[in-house]
């Protein structure tokens, strides 16, 4: 795997959790004692993902995280489940492992979002805010049947370098280093992990009106050329439901974080000083 290199402010390690090591990206703040965001990956993403934004959070004060499925880029333990539910079970164990208890502003992209609210309404007051970034309510359409269960059939159907060709469309022809890095992603990813939670997302329901009996603050953001999995009028009503704030970000796609990160992260400032309740106690478990 390539390594990509890290902006001024962010450093990689590997924290210790509840069901073993996991690697992750850490922003530096110079704050004391600041406020902890964690970020959740899309199907194909990792944490680099978030490289940017975490080095622009740390610069307002802001220790961002993020961290890699356990089992997407490696042979998971084999009586591993890969789903939904399970990914949310580990990112709750990052979140104690990462926020000293005190409960985190938490975001989530495309499959993240799903992971991040399944791991908030198992456990309430996990989290102080979600942002759903590039996240619908849910997977239910029939174009999202049919990837879906093109994905389910990737033992069959050639492997997970069969996705090459989708996922270099949201690429630079110029950016020579991150279409490297994707490619050998792609063939490093698990073809059972990709499978699994595949699986799951076909049977994930909309969960909107549970998030809003939690009363959490919510913030719903997409790229303006977001369109291939929910429509702008999906991520509209979802805002709507949810008594959220949606922000639509210029000149991108389907991964703000990446494409547009100073934009981006204003929203996320914005959302965050304008929702932000008192300081609540710590977690325990």
């Amino acid at each position: 795997m390539i390594v990509l290199p890290l902006p001024a402010g962010v450093t990689r390690q590997v924290i210790p959790t509840r069901h073993g090591p996991v690697p992750v990206l850490r922003g530096q703040p110079a704050a004391a004692d600041p406020v902890d965001v964690v970020m959740t990956s899309g199907f194909f993403g990792t944490k680099e993902d978030f490289r940017e934004l975490i080095a622009l959070l740390a610069r307002a004060g802001l220790r961002g995280w993020a961290y890699d499925y356990r089992g997407q880029l490696e042979t998971g333990q084999p009586d591993q489940e890969y789903t939904v539910a399970g990914l949310a079970g580990d990112l709750r164990d990052v979140i104690h492992a990462v926020s000293g208890g005190r409960p985190v502003h938490a975001i989530g992209h495309c499959l993240g979002g799903f992971v991040a609210r399944s791991a908030i309404l198992a456990e309430p007051g996990l989290a102080r805010s979600l942002t759903l970034l590039s996240c619908g309510p849910s997977m239910g359409e029939r174009k999202h049947r049919a990837m879906l269960g093109g994905l389910a059939k990737l033992h069959t159907n050639g492997g997970t370098m069969v996705l090459w060709p989708l996922v270099r469309k949201l690429l630079a022809d110029d950016d020579t280093v991150m279409r490297e890095f994707w490619r050998a992603k792609l063939a490093s990813m698990n073809p059972r992990w990709v499978t699994g939670v595949a699986e799951s997302l076909a049977e994930e329901p909309d969960r909107t009106a549970e998030l809003i009996a939690t009363g959490l603050p919510a913030l719903v953001v997409h790229g303006k050329r977001d369109r291939r999995l929910w429509s702008p009028d999906v991520y509209a009503d979802l805002a709507a439901r949810l008594g959220a704030n949606r922000v639509v970000i210029e000149q991108a796609s389907h991964s703000a974080n990446m494409e547009q990160p100073g934009p981006t992260t204003a929203a996320l400032l914005e959302f965050w000083a304008a929702a932000a309740p008192p300081e609540p106690a710590a977690v325990t478990r």
